[in-house]
C-alpha cells in the first residue's frame, strides 16, 4: 500500500507540486548531484524524479535517492530495483562464485514470481561477458567488477521477470552511461558541456505562453530543449490554464433568425505551425496526466 506521503503527492495539483519542487531545490548541495544542472539543483529533473517515484509508489525522498536522470531519461539504482521487486512479493536472490583475481567471478540473480512459483528467471554476469560487451575496460568496472556484475545480473533478471514492477524504469545508471559507486548508485553523469543558460530560472520567470515559447526557441537553438522538456511542458500547462481563466466570457448577441445547427469547434489559429500545435497539445496532455494522477 502506498504511504500517506505518496498519496498526498499524487493528489496534489500541478501548481502545488511545482511549489514543492521549488522548496526542495532550495536545499542546494543537499540535493543529489545527479539532479543538478549548471551547478544548481534542476527543478525539471526533480519534478521528473518525483513523478516517476509516484508512479512506482515510493516516497519522494526514496525517489530522489534511487531514481537518476540521464539525458532526460529516468534510471533506477539496483538497490531500489531489488526493493520494488521484493515489495511486490517476488523472490529475488543473488549468488556469486569465483573471484576477480582468478578471472572466474560470476554473479547470478534468480527471480521467482509469487504468481508463478514453478518458473525461475535467471541471469548471470561474468567479467568475461563484460569484456565481450566492451565494459571491462571502463574505470568503474576495473574498480568494482564484482558489484557491477551483481548489478547487471539484477537489472537483467528484473527486466525479464518483473517488468510490471518497474513500469518502464528498468535500466540502471551504469547501463545508461552514468558514473556510479560500488553500490551502483550514480555519483555523476557522463561529461558534457554546461548549459548555456539557466533554463529553470528562465522558464519560471516566463509570465505568458508567448514568453515561454521565446525561451523554448532559444533552448532549441542551442540543442538544450529536450533535457528540459518536462519543465517547459509543466510551465506551459500552468500558463495556458491561467490565460484561459483570464479570458472574459462574451455574451452572445440575441438573434431571432438563429436556427438549429451543428456546433463545430473552431480549428486552431491558421497561423499556428505544426510545431506550435504539437507543443500546445503536449502541454495539455501533460497537464491532464498530472490532474488524473
Amino acid at each position: 500500500m502506498a504511504s500517506k506521503e505518496v498519496t498526498q503527492y499524487e493528489a496534489a495539483g500541478l501548481d502545488e507540486k511545482m511549489r514543492y519542487v521549488q522548496t526542495l531545490t532550495s536545499a542546494g548541495s543537499l540535493i543529489p548531484k545527479g539532479l543538478h544542472d549548471a551547478g544548481h539543483p534542476s527543478p525539471g529533473k526533480v519534478l521528473l524524479v518525483l513523478e516517476t517515484g509516484a508512479m512506482l509508489g515510493i516516497h519522494p525522498m526514496a525517489a530522489m535517492g534511487g531514481i537518476h536522470i540521464i539525458e532526460g531519461k529516468a534510471t533506477i539504482s539496483p538497490g531500489l530495483m531489488s526493493g520494488l521487486v521484493r515489495k511486490a512479493g517476488h523472490k529475488l536472490r543473488v549468488t556469486t562464485s569465483g573471484s576477480i583475481k582468478t578471472n572466474d567471478f560470476a554473479a547470478t540473480a534468480t527471480l521467482t514470481r509469487s504468481d508463478d512459483l514453478d518458473f525461475t528467471y535467471s541471469a548471470t554476469w561474468t567479467i568475461a561477458r563484460a569484456t565481450t560487451a566492451g565494459l571491462a575496460g571502463k574505470d568503474v568496472w576495473k574498480k568494482y567488477g564484482e558489484a557491477m556484475c551483481k548489478a547487471r545480473a539484477i537489472s537483467e533478471v528484473c527486466r525479464e521477470g518483473a517488468e510490471d514492477c518497474l513500469m518502464g524504469v528498468s535500466y540502471t545508471p551504469e547501463e545508461m552511461g552514468g558514473l556510479v559507486d560500488n553500490g551502483g548508485e550514480m555519483v555523476a553523469t557522463v561529461d558534457r558541456a554546461e548549459p548555456s543558460e539557466d533554463w529553470a530560472a528562465l522558464v519560471a520567470a516566463a509570465k505568458s505562453t508567448e514568453d515561454l515559447m521565446g525561451v523554448r526557441d532559444r533552448a532549441k537553438a542551442v540543442e538544450e530543449y529536450l533535457p528540459n522538456r518536462a519543465l517547459f511542458l509543466a510551465r506551459a500547462g500552468v500558463l495556458s490554464r491561467a490565460e484561459k481563466e483570464a479570458e472574459p466570457t462574451p455574451e452572445p448577441a440575441p438573434d431571432e433568425n438563429v436556427v438549429d445547427a451543428e456546433v463545430v469547434e473552431d480549428d486552431a489559429p491558421t497561423d499556428e505551425t505544426e510545431e506550435q500545435r504539437y507543443e500546445r497539445e503536449s502541454a495539455a496532455e501533460y497537464e491532464a496526466q498530472q490532474a488524473n494522477g
